[in-house]
């Protein structure tokens, strides 16, 4: 957690003194998003993994972008006669509005439609005639988020919606 807390603070003070960025979102611009999550949905236990997510967002026109997402976890519950390991994944499309409403920050928001997958697996296995529990249906969001470029190709995200969790924050990369 401290190594957390150095990477966040890190990362807030190059975007506070780092005025050289350029946040309007054009027609052909590519942004990958590295995350991780913070306010996972749908687990119980301890993390194994913590939130992650990945993203692509690429400007069909300008302040208009679609991309794809990718967001997994996995955590274990030990019950004292059995042990659970659960997973948890999301995969889809979304689209995004952006909107400068400070000066360097590409603020957007948008929807995403994809398809989630949970599973639980036990230790031991659940008897005979007992299926392993696992869901997964259609995942619709909608996400408000904020980059900031602190060089022309590196910088910082913060996204809050539905996704892997509820908070996401990370590196973003022009390409």
């Amino acid at each position: 957690m401290k190594k957390l807390n150095v990477v966040l603070v890190s990362l807030l003070t190059i975007i506070i003194f780092s005025f050289n960025s350029q946040a309007q979102y054009t027609k052909g611009q590519s942004d990958i998003n590295l995350g991780i999550g913070f306010a996972a949905f749908g687990l119980n236990g301890n993390n194994t993994v913590p939130p992650i997510s990945l993203s692509y967002d690429y400007g069909i026109k300008d302040n208009i972008s679609l991309g794809g997402y990718f967001g997994y976890t996995a955590s274990e519950s030990d019950a004292g006669f059995y042990k659970a390991k659960f997973t948890y994944m999301i995969i889809g499309v979304r689209g995004a509005y952006h909107k400068e409403f400070v000066d360097g920050i590409d603020t957007y928001g948008g929807v995403l439609l994809g398809y989630n997958l949970a599973s639980v697996d036990y230790d031991p296995s659940l008897p005979a005639g007992f299926p392993e529990p696992s869901v997964g249906g259609v995942a619709y969001s909608l996400f408000l988020g904020g980059r900031y470029h602190f060089t022309d190709n590196i910088g910082a995200f913060l996204e809050l919606g539905y996704g892997i969790s509820a908070i996401n924050l990370g590196l973003t990369f022009k390409i």
